[in-house]
């Protein structure tokens, strides 16, 4: 009889473990203006966080080794941080005490990216069938799933919808409480450009040098540009004009509302990364190792800073200073009116998680399975 009660005690007890290995967070998620809610938080549509504060440097204050690299994208709520890892898993920090709260492994420990939507997450997997699914952080239960066949872009949520840009089912509407697709609108090329939302129009691009601007209510196609490479890079810009880069090494302004293009400036290199918009100038990475500032009306070069090392992550301007991670290793801050380096943090691997910034901190991850969290020093 005690043998009996004990295994089942035993059974109880491994299965409450398991149970709670499964969960993300404790209690729900706040729901306020300091998330970073998905790839680039609030910034999406030009990369740019325009602020009074003057972030003069970085501290950091604590350094994280995971079980593996992070991904692209980081996110945080209220005081928890998300962090998808290349190994198929979704892990939670608290950003009081620096400590692991939760953990749950991705359908077949497919690397995967995620967006916060109320209390939810929207992950998105590569190499999936069912690549697109609703998850409860509170229960690590899946809310629905969808079947879009490969994503390796940045889903975009913008309640009721999410738009996703797919490998073999071109753009795709699927509402987001009930995971019904709502429209597709089929292509005839692979699409590596995450979508953007700017001004009414869902922008993207795809790997025959198509940037496509369509209805975000229907997937009615406004107007497609040819731009002659290949397009990896979203769409950025604002009501007036988009800017976006090719594999051949050309950056382009293209009026938002025709498609025409407005200026091309070349620089012989592949583009791999979305630009930074500000209202004095573009800011733009190439893989020949340096930034580039361009005049948003004509695209004159008004400089470039070389970086010692090629560009791993997109430039995120932040009030008066740029934020780039480099993939020599590097996290660099760069004066964003004369393009120099006020601050070179050194990092245990190459950085290709797009550095965030919350109230607090500034937090970004490198390969080698680290994470950083860096006290922001400000001048006023």
């Amino acid at each position: 009889m005690f043998r009996k009660f004990s295994k089942i005690l035993a059974i109880s007890v491994f299965l409450f473990l398991s149970g709670c290995q499964h969960r993300l967070i404790k209690q729900p998620l706040p729901v306020g203006p300091l998330e970073w809610s998905q790839w680039d938080g609030n910034a999406r549509q030009n990369f740019f966080i325009p602020t009074r504060e003057k972030l003069s440097g970085l501290k950091l204050v604590k350094r994280i080794k995971l079980l593996s690299s992070p991904g692209r994208t980081l996110l945080v709520s209220g005081d928890v941080l998300f962090v998808p890892t290349l190994d198929g898993k979704l892990t939670t920090f608290s950003l009081r005490t620096f400590k692991k709260i939760g953990q749950v492994k991705l359908p077949q420990k497919l690397a995967g990216t995620a967006t916060l939507i109320h209390n939810d997450l929207i992950v998105a997997l590569r190499f999936s069938k069912k690549s697109l699914f609703r998850l409860n952080p509170l229960t690590g239960k899946k809310v629905w799933t969808v079947e879009l066949g490969s994503i390796e872009t940045e889903p975009l949520v913008t309640p009721p919808r999410i738009f996703v840009t797919t490998l073999y089912k071109g753009i795709v509407a699927v509402n987001d409480s009930t995971g019904k697709i709502l429209w597709e609108n089929h292509l005839s090329a692979q699409s590596h450009s995450s979508p953007n939302l700017i001004e009414n129009r869902l922008v993207f691009g795809d790997d025959r040098g198509n940037l496509r601007a369509v209805k975000p209510a229907t997937g009615d196609s406004l107007w497609t540009a040819s731009l002659g490479g290949i397009i990896r890079t979203m769409p950025v810009g604002n009501a007036e004009r988009l800017y976006i880069g090719t594999t051949r090494g050309d950056f382009f302004a293209v009026a938002a509302k025709t498609g025409q293009i407005v200026w091309k400036f070349s620089v012989q290199v592949r583009i791999f990364h979305e630009a930074a918009v500000t209202p004095e100038g573009i800011f733009v990475t190439a893989n020949d190792g340096f930034l580039y500032k361009l005049s948003p009306k004509t695209g004159r070069l008004l400089w470039k800073r070389f970086l010692q090392g090629v560009a791993g992550t997109p430039p995120l301007v932040y009030g008066s200073q740029i934020l780039l991670g480099t993939l020599e290793q590097r996290l660099l801050l760069i004066d964003r009116s004369s393009g120099e380096i006020t601050q070179e943090i050194t990092l245990k691997g190459r950085a290709r998680t797009l550095p965030i910034v919350t109230q607090n901190f500034v937090i970004m991850g490198s390969e080698n399975r680290w994470l950083y969290i860096f006290k922001k020093e400000l001048t006023r």
